[in-house]
This record gives C-alpha cells, structure tokens and sequence, in this order.
C-alpha cells in the first residue's frame, strides 16, 4: 500500500500532466488559479466577489449610475492578495467570466493606464 505522501505525490503529477494537456489559453483564469496555488475556498471567494459586484452594477445601471470606479475600488479591496487585480480581471474576461463586470473594469483601466 503507497503512503499517503506518495498517493498525493501521483496526484499531483496527474494534474501536472493534465494541466499541459488542456489548452490553457482557453481558460487563463483557472490556469492562474493552479499557478498561484489558490485553495478552492479562495477560488470560491472570487467568484463570490465577482456574483456580488455585478449584481450591484447591474443596479447602479438600473439607478442611471454611468462610472463604476468604486466597483473596481471594491474588487481590488477584496480580492485575495495572491491574485494581480489587472491579471485577474484579463483573466475573467477572456475566459468568459462576469463579463459585463469585467468589461467595465478594463473601460476603467484603460483611463487610467
């Protein structure tokens, strides 16, 4: 029976192997993810922060807000320190995550680059 150290071990060379099977630029924000080695509860929480913001930008839209700089102020804040906001957020968006959030916050970028 292979030790616990060893079965781990495996598993990771599995995932390696795995990992450079996949295309990865089809999915560069889970690609970061491993590569930063984020736990599934962080993965989690930026999904969370993603659901929560765009929510609210959907909102602020409804209301007849036209900049969402605090949003962006907001995202930055909460997210985990492991992760580059810029690269996160290039990340989601070509990966196809929250996309309209996404979309706003490279609008935002882009003034002040």
């Amino acid at each position: 029976m292979d030790s616990m150290d060893q079965r781990i071990g495996r598993l990771e060379y599995y995932i390696q192997l795995l990992v450079k099977t996949v295309d990865m630029d089809k999915y560069p924000f889970y690609a970061m993810m491993i590569e930063k080695g984020l736990t599934e509860e962080e993965g989690e929480e930026v999904g969370r922060i993603c659901r929560e913001l765009e929510d609210e930008l959907e909102s602020q839209k409804a209301q007849g807000f036209v900049t969402f700089d605090k949003l962006l102020a907001l995202f930055a804040g909460q997210l985990n320190e492991k992760l580059d906001v810029h690269e996160t957020i290039f990340a989601l968006y070509e990966q196809g995550l929250y996309t309209a959030l996404m979309e706003e916050f490279i609008e935002i970028m882009k003034h002040f680059d």
